[in-house]
């Protein structure tokens, strides 16, 4: 498992959005958490940053949850977010 850091951009991209969506922390941790454990399951878009999508959910004002990230062995660094609602 490795430690997971944001940048201080993103921090303030979720906490900012966090009025619109009331269950995004817990989106955001659970995010996290699948990073932490598994870095490579996202997709690999240069020699270095990673992209990787967790589906949300419209009923549930659950945003989709995109990120740009780099890790090592150590270390996950989620460089920027992207939150969407999903279409219907």
């Amino acid at each position: 498992m490795r430690t997971v850091v944001e940048a201080v951009q993103v921090s303030e991209k979720i906490d900012a959005e966090v009025a619109l969506y009331p269950r995004l922390e817990d989106a955001w941790d659970a995010f996290k958490w699948w990073l932490s454990h598994d870095p490579e399951s996202g997709e690999l878009i240069d020699d270095y940053h990673w992209l990787y999508k967790q589906r949300g959910n419209r009923v549930l004002n659950v945003p989709a949850l995109v990120a740009i990230y780099t890790f090592n062995a150590n270390e996950v660094e989620i460089l920027s977010p992207l939150l969407r609602l999903p279409t219907l």
